[in-house]
């Protein structure tokens, strides 16, 4: 219930009250505000008065939200007492315990005062509430069903009084349908316009369309009559009612109506069963831009087992739509584990609590890499030399065998223990093991490799060792396995604490980000199937075309690892989330593997066909808003809700919204000195930081 109409149903109350015969007297130690009927005691915490923390007056919203103070009515003028009974208090106190030890008062007659009580003041168990959402500034657990009150809202209209039309023509997913200018909406109060919802009635039960294109037969509007309009229907599905006032949406048709069938404005009922929630895992994410009374709901394993897109071109609310995404999944899946890729490091305000690694903190042993991403990084999209890779997948095994054994170990290349160790082996090794073993390699009189490949593949690895962008690899001068502290510090291991990661990317070479990119979606997917289903990861890519775009071009291992999780992750609890502003540039084998997809604000024609071919044909017509769509506004469809629905995401907290602080235009400090200018010159040879 909204606060109009919680303020109509208080004031109405008030008015009863002034209107009723003067009561009798109460006993003292009843609270004032107990004085309606003994034999019907109010409740100390009535529903009506429970105001949820919503984004904009949450208790660290940091905006100063309005207090709601409730008036309450003096009681009826009565003789005052020459001695108040015991457990009297004074008004203006709380309400005493129902045991109060007795307390004298005065015998002065005292001239019952307004008194004026905040939510907290008639609610006293409700002061929990704010601490409990200290952290949590808001829910998206559904709210339990209001009481329906006949009095709240406008009276339902009486079939005579509903605008009505009829169906002239029909065929499998379409229907046209004959009407006037009379037909008005009864929620917007316009002729029935474009995206909305119109009922079909066939026998018992309700069919039901989207208005998706309108036309005037005769050409000629005339403002004093009415004008003959022909609407064009795309079939949803049917509205299944019972007789008993419960009503049920199904996407299939059983009877499809025949000619002249009667067609009126969907009801509010009906809606909301097209719309309803599909299971107990569901959360409220916003609401239909149809009605904006009705809650849309996702269904959030769905929507992560089986990988879900959030698409939408810079600036219509993607940033913050995937923030509030991310915060109900963390609601209802309290034990899921979220690593973000975060290429504009703007995600760490929308997660405070989170763990934040940035470029400088950034921990990643150049032996946790397998062969073909350490080669990748090696060779920074430079053409590989097959020759050096084939002496590195010898050398790298017998360097790892050196670390294990210690260094009095002979080496012997018939060694079937080195079968036991790969250059794929996440076991420590040393970079100086590896150019030792390239030099007796050259050494040799009888070596397979030309001394010239040795030697560029030795200069290769110095280079790299002492690149400082790969610094993150090379961070730990002593070489020891911490592969379980620093596999533990990616993904949140044993999670005792916040279980969300935000990797920060910006200002690193494309070399880099993809490197870590792989490793981290390979370490996932790996780590999901150890734990047997047991550990939940959700990997987020912002800019994902970046690490899986159209075409051959790309890091081809980052493309193997996010390929792999997205095709077979849900059996293994890996799940995946692909964030973009260019659909169009995505591998469509990626997008394809994502069922569920929020479509914002898209304004170029092919990221426009891409969504258009992967809504089903029974809703196509709902691309034709996807270019006039308002900031966090998406078109939603796929296996996380029952039907493709139009809505609008939620306002999210101040302390949510992601790059918030990122205002180069009202939070900048300008360089207007010289040590200002050497500070951005040092932080730019230092890689941005």
């Amino acid at each position: 219930m909204d606060n109009d109409a919680l303020l109509r149903r208080i004031s109405a109350a008030t008015e009863a009250k002034k209107s009723a015969p003067a009561a009798p007297p109460v006993p003292a130690q009843a609270h004032p505000a107990q004085s309606a009927t003994p034999q019907q005691p109010v409740s100390p915490r009535p529903s009506i008065l429970r105001k949820p923390i919503t984004p904009d007056s949450g208790p660290d919203s940091g905006v100063a939200a309005p207090q709601q103070t409730y008036q309450q009515q003096p009681p009826q003028a009565t003789p005052a007492p020459q001695a108040a009974p015991p457990g009297h208090h004074d008004v203006h106190h709380h309400q005493p315990p129902v045991n109060a030890p007795p307390m004298q008062t005065p015998e002065v007659p005292v001239e019952p005062q307004p008194v004026e009580y905040t939510a907290d003041q008639i609610m006293p168990e409700a002061e929990s509430a704010p601490a409990r959402h200290a952290e949590k500034l808001m829910s998206f657990l559904p709210e339990p069903p209001a009481p329906v009150d006949p009095d709240d809202g406008p009276r339902p209209m009486r079939r005579e009084e509903r605008p009505e039309a009829f169906v002239i023509a029909c065929n499998g997913n379409m229907a046209i349908v004959q009407g006037d200018t009379s037909c008005i909406d009864t929620v917007t109060g316009l002729t029935w316009a474009v995206g909305r919802m119109l009922s079909i009635v066939v026998g018992s039960n309700r069919i039901v369309g989207m208005v998706c294109d309108i036309d005037m037969p005769t050409g000629n509007y005339d403002i004093d009559t009415k004008s003959l309009l022909h609407f064009k229907l795309e079939l949803q599905g049917e509205v299944q009612d019972d007789g008993e006032g419960n009503v049920k949406f199904a996407k299939g048709i059983k009877s499809y109506p025949g000619v002249g069938s009667v067609v009126h404005q969907i009801r509010a009922a009906d809606l909301a069963a097209i719309y309803a929630a599909t299971g107990s895992r569901n959360a409220v994410i916003g609401n239909l831009s149809q009605d904006d009374s009705i809650p849309a709901y996702v269904d959030i394993p769905d929507m992560l087992s089986k990988h879900f897109a959030v698409l939408g071109s810079t600036g219509c609310g993607k940033s913050a739509s995937v923030s509030l995404l991310l915060h109900a999944a963390q609601e209802i899946i309290p034990d899921l584990r979220t690593i973000m890729l975060d290429p504009h490091n703007e995600y760490t305000r929308a997660f405070p609590e989170g763990n934040t690694i940035d470029q400088a903190d950034l921990d990643m042993p150049f032996w946790l890499f397998q062969l073909e991403e350490y080669v990748e990084v090696l060779f920074r999209g430079k053409p590989i030399v097959h020759e050096e890779v084939d002496a590195l997948r010898e050398f790298i095994p017998e360097a790892k065998i050196r670390f294990r054994d210690g260094e009095d170990r002979v080496k012997l290349r018939s060694d079937s223990g080195s079968s036991s160790m790969t250059a794929d082996t996440a076991a420590p090794y040393r970079v100086q093991d590896v150019i030792a073993l390239i030099d007796e390699e050259m050494g040799l009189l009888d070596s397979r490799y030309d001394k010239t490949v040795l030697k560029a593949l030795k200069a290769r690895i110095n280079a790299h060792c002492n690149d400082p962008r790969y610094a993150f690899m090379f961070r730990h001068r002593t070489i020891e396995d911490i592969a379980p502290q620093v596999i533990g510090n990616f993904f949140c291991l044993p999670g005792n604490g916040a279980l969300t990661t935000i990797i920060q990317m910006a200002g690193m070479p494309s070399e880099v980000v993809n490197a870590v990119a792989s490793v981290l979606c390979r370490l996932a997917f790996e780590l999901a199937i150890a734990a047997k289903g047991n550990l939940k990861i959700l990997v987020v890519c912002e800019e994902a075309h970046r690490y899986v775009p159209v075409g051959k071009g790309g890091f081809e291992p980052t493309r193997r690892a996010i390929a792999r999780i997205a095709k077979e992750g849900r059996k293994y609890g890996s799940f995946m989330a692909i964030i973009s502003q260019r659909p169009s540039e995505l591998d469509p084998t990626i997008l394809s593997q994502c069922s569920t997809v929020f479509s914002l604000r898209l304004t170029n024609d092919f990221d426009q066909e891409i969504i258009r071919k992967a809504i089903s044909s029974s809703s196509a017509s709902t691309i034709a808003f996807i270019s006039s769509l308002a900031n966090r506004e998406c078109i939603a469809f796929g296996e996380g809700m029952s039907t493709p629905m139009r809505m609008l995401f939620r306002n999210l907290p101040q302390q949510w919204l992601p790059g918030a602080e990122a205002n180069v235009f009202g939070n900048s400090n300008p360089v207007t000195t010289s040590q200002q200018s050497l500070e951005v010159f040092n932080r730019w040879r230092s890689g941005g930081h």
